[in-house]
């Protein structure tokens, strides 16, 4: 049998190409404009340059001779991908003949991909973003309950932390659940209505939802934690993030495959085609960036079973602390 093409970055250009355009909420994060830092160092490690500057500028002494010395350090932070992954499939030539080639290999990983892997890609993406936050241990995660009379509040306090931090107001993305975008645009047109009143006792600060880009984003994707053993699957001890802002470049998220490949049939394979692919990836905060993200987290609301009406838990498997 001849050997096994590697067709792992042929794949990766495809899959950035293809399955991008909407399908992957969480799609600009993972093309965060930091990736172009990453340094890969082999097929599961990268490497980030680190810049320093020692000391800011000081008194100068008429007629003397100043210390020259080096005043920044360059150096590497190098970093092990923790989220290795794989998946395959073996596929009967019979379905591939008798549904005129629309079971084949590149359907069957079309959706896959649609399916499986962009879901659980948007999972990991909120969940580990949210896991990198809280161990920063620098605040930014709320648990206020929001109402149409203070999420505008809400978001303008994001939005001024984040002024205070220097971080630039074009690239930052504002995260929020279908329940939550529909509660900010009522708040949102209620505040228009009472500024058209001319009522002078507004309690409004000065941001327009307008600067900020907002992703709508479905609850059971956006979650502080999920159960990764087999595809990706809620949990019950979870928090739902209702909402959060991000400085889109504080996070790297490197993603490799280091194998894809199928092949024919064979007696190996009991006359089957198979599919195998393996791929590294993960999200990372970068450390001195761990401000330009903040979130509003909840408990998750109790999912309602169509038909008796009764509320239960949503079900999972507990996977690590939220």
């Amino acid at each position: 049998m001849a050997a096994t093409i590697n067709y792992a970055e042929a794949y990766q250009q495809a899959i950035q190409q293809a399955f991008y355009d909407g399908h992957l909420f969480s799609a600009k994060l993972w093309n965060s404009p930091s990736n172009s830092l990453i340094k890969f160092d082999g097929a599961k490690h990268i490497k980030l340059p680190r810049l320093t500057i020692e000391a800011g500028r000081k008194d100068r002494t008429r007629r003397a001779i100043t210390e020259i010395v080096p005043n920044y350090s360059n150096d590497w932070d190098t970093y092990e991908l923790t989220n290795e992954r794989y998946w395959s499939t073996l596929v009967d030539p019979s379905d591939v003949d008798e549904s005129n080639m629309v079971i084949s290999i590149a359907n069957i990983t079309k959706q896959f991909n649609l399916d499986e892997k962009m879901p659980e890609m948007d999972r990991e993406m909120f969940s580990k973003l949210f896991a990198a936050k809280q161990a920063a241990n620098d605040g930014g995660i709320s648990t206020d309950t929001l109402d149409e009379k203070n999420i505008l509040l809400a978001f303008d306090q994001m939005m001024v932390n984040m002024d205070e931090q220097r971080i630039p107001q074009v690239g930052r993305e504002l995260y929020v659940t279908p329940v939550i975008n529909s509660m900010l645009k009522r708040a949102e047109a209620l505040n228009r209505q009472l500024q058209l009143a001319g009522n002078g006792n507004i309690a409004r600060s000065v941001y327009s939802l307008d600067s900020v880009n907002i992703n709508v984003v479905p609850s059971d994707l956006m979650q502080t934690k999920f159960d990764f053993t087999v595809g990706s699957k809620p949990v019950d001890d979870a928090k739902q993030i209702q909402m959060f802002m991000i400085y889109n470049g504080v996070q790297i998220a490197p993603q490799k495959y280091s194998f894809v490949g199928f092949d024919q049939p064979s007696a190996q394979n009991s006359g089957n085609y198979l599919y195998y692919e393996q791929s590294y990836d993960d999200v990372l905060l970068l450390a001195t960036k761990t401000k330009g993200i903040e979130f509003v987290i909840a408990d998750k609301p109790a999912a309602t079973t169509p038909d008796t009406g009764t509320t239960t838990p949503d079900s999972g498997t507990e996977s690590g602390e939220a």
